[in-house]
Order: structure tokens, then C-alpha cells, then sequence
């Protein structure tokens, strides 16, 4: 069980578990819930990405849509990766967005600027983390998939205590990883968690996340037909990509952002 998840979810409000869900659908790279707004996560469907994974079908298929948010929300901890997906997918569909200072700006580049002189590390793959290294005095990339020059999963227990500035793929929220990696943060160090499946949730602060790189859906209909054929984050223009701070002065410069009226 995450302790991360089981505080975020805390702080659904009660009233929301009782809204229809609608857009129920898992795709390649994407899987989608709607209650108040359409929610998204990565889907997790690698075995060298979640090693718990069992090979069950996915409970009540067909009909997940009818079982309501509070059911979807307790598959959080499922042995079965599509359904932690539509998990996440729900909790990002739910989570109040008011009442926060969220910037515009590219999350891996806010780690390049943290980054200057300091020690490296990104957890996952990313695109365009040439910058990063251009400017870090050192830069790995931590990764259960590894590449040529990557490092294995298993050597962040030497990397991340070391890192000045780590930036974490929000799938780590999906995979039992999370707070393990964040336990090693170095005191001072800064760590960013990226992605769409990253919950935009105070309660990340209070484990030693400093900036979440998330994102909300503006335009519901272009994302999940986008999602439906294929489509990776990239690809989502209605996907809008935000800076949620835990602390706004980290931000200086940076330009204000509200959410729509119409997903709050």
C-alpha cells in the first residue's frame, strides 16, 4: 500500500464519489477516467516496469464504468497494472484543483536550470535531457528499462543520495517506487516529479517533493481521441503542462497559470 496514495485520496471530497464516471478507457500509453474532469495516467503494462504485475484480466471488464469512483479509487494498490492505471487516472480526475499557485513552464527544463554545476539524476526516460547534461557537473539516468548509459533501477541507492537535483517520472506513483526513491533525498537537494499520472496533490510536499510537473486536461475530447489512437503525452495538445510548487519563490520568473474554469 502507498502511504502517498492512501493520503491523497484523503483528500477527495465525499460528495464526488457519487458522480457518474464516464470515459473509462485504457489505451497504449494512456489510460482515461472522467468524474469531475477527465483524469489520465500512464498505462502501466510492462512487466520490466511493474514487477508485482499478475497476469489477471482486468475486474468486472466492460463494466468498469459502473462501478463508481470510490471502487476504482481502492485498485491503488491492485496486482493487476490496468487497473492501478484507472486508479490513478480517477484520483487525477477527482483531486481539487483550486486553492494553488500552478506556473507554465517544461518541468525537465526547470531541472536544467536547477540543475547548473550540480549532480544529475532523472528516474525514467524522457526526451530532451541533452540540456540537462550540458550544464550538470554530473548526470545519470536511473532506469528498470536501461538503455546504453543508463543505470539500472537498482543503483539509485547510490545515485539519488548524492543528487543535487533529481527529476522522477510520475509512473514511480504507479509502481510502489515512489516513496523508496524519495526516502533517499539528500538534505537540499530538489526533486521533481513529471508526468501525467502525477497526482497535483499537496501531500507530495510532505514526502520531499519540491516541484510537481503535472498536467490538466483542456480540451477533453481532442485528448481522448488522440489517446484512443495511439497517442503518447506528446502528442496531446489539449494536455495542458503545469509547475505546481511547493514553494512559489522557487518559480521567480516564472508566469502564473489558472486552471479553466470548466475542470475545476
Amino acid at each position: 500500500m502507498s502511504l502517498i496514495l492512501e493520503s491523497v485520496k484523503a483528500t477527495i471530497p465525499g460528495e464526488y464519489y457519487d458522480l457518474p464516471l464516464q470515459k473509462v478507457a485504457t489505451f497504449a500509453f494512456i489510460t482515461t477516467v472522467k468524474s469531475k474532469r477527465l483524469g489520465t495516467s500512464m498505462t502501466l503494462s510492462d512487466d520490466r516496469v511493474f514487477e508485482y504485475k499478475v497476469h489477471l484480466s482486468v475486474s468486472h471488464m466492460g463494466e468498469v464504468q459502473t462501478l463508481g469512483l470510490e471502487k476504482l479509487l481502492t485498485w491503488s494498490d491492485s496486482l493487476q497494472g490496468i487497473e492501478r492505471s484507472f486508479a490513478i487516472a480517477a484520483i487525477n480526475s477527482a483531486l481539487p484543483l483550486d486553492g494553488k499557485k500552478y506556473y507554465t513552464g517544461n518541468a525537465l527544463e526547470l531541472a536544467a536550470r536547477l540543475g547548473v554545476g550540480k549532480r544529475v539524476a532523472v528516474v525514467g526516460h524522457f526526451p530532451h535531457t541533452d540540456k540537462i547534461r550540458e550544464v550538470a557537473s554530473a548526470f545519470h539516468i536511473i532506469e528498470k528499462r536501461p538503455q546504453d548509459g543508463d543505470l539500472h533501477a537498482g543503483d539509485a541507492v547510490k545515485i539519488i543520495p548524492q543528487a543535487d537535483v533529481v527529476a522522477m517520472t510520475g509512473v514511480t506513483c504507479l509502481n510502489d517506487t515512489m516513496e523508496g526513491l524519495l526516502a533517499l533525498k539528500k538534505p537540499g537537494a530538489k526533486i521533481i516529479v513529471v508526468g501525467p499520472s502525477v497526482p497535483m496533490s499537496s501531500v507530495l510536499f510532505d514526502f520531499g517533493v519540491d516541484v510537481i510537473g503535472g498536467a490538466w486536461i483542456e480540451d477533453e475530447e481532442e485528448v481522448y481521441a488522440k489517446a484512443s489512437q495511439g497517442g503518447a503525452p506528446r502528442h496531446l495538445n489539449g494536455m495542458r503542462s503545469v509547475l505546481y510548487p511547493k514553494d512559489p519563490e522557487m518559480l521567480e520568473g516564472y508566469d502564473e497559470i489558472f486552471p479553466p474554469r470548466h475542470i475545476i
